[in-house]
């Protein structure tokens, strides 16, 4: 009397149970370009984009990124706080927070020559790193006019 509603379903054989994973199927691969070399792994001429490895200097570069932006915002908190005239620590918060962002675009530039690799904490990290460096950079050039 219900059955009008009901779908049919099609169940796939578990992982377990076959050699390669869903992962490596044809529907989750796009095609590889025309080129003369083709990786021994991948004998069909697809490539994975689903499963590329992270950049480990890119994520170095995104984890120096962020203690150099805390440490801008803590900066100037401080000074807003201190009318002006901060204690001398926050002027060794303001230079590492400098030398930090511009050890994570320099990290971040170099994960770029990493192949077949995911570059989204290199971008992130050459991101927040370029903007807190720019900040530093221009505070102290306005800072050495006044």
């Amino acid at each position: 009397m219900f059955n009008y509603n009901r779908k049919k379903y099609k169940f796939l054989t578990p992982a377990g149970k076959r050699d390669d994973s869903i992962l490596e199927r044809p529907e989750f691969m796009y095609p590889e370009k025309k080129s003369g070399k083709r990786d021994p792994e991948q004998g069909n001429g697809m490539v994975n984009y689903l499963r590329k490895p992270r950049s480990e200097i890119g994520m170095t570069s995104f984890l120096g990124a962020l203690p150099a932006l805390l440490l801008t915002i803590a900066a100037f908190r401080m000074m807003v706080v201190s009318y002006g005239n901060p204690p001398l620590f926050v002027s060794a918060m303001a230079m590492s927070a400098l030398l930090l962002s511009l050890f994570s675009l320099v990290c971040g530039a170099l994960s770029f020559r990493e192949r077949d690799a995911d570059h989204r904490f290199a971008v992130l990290g050459l991101s927040i790193g370029g903007i807190v460096a720019a900040v530093w950079i221009i505070t102290m050039i306005v800072g050495a006019a006044v």
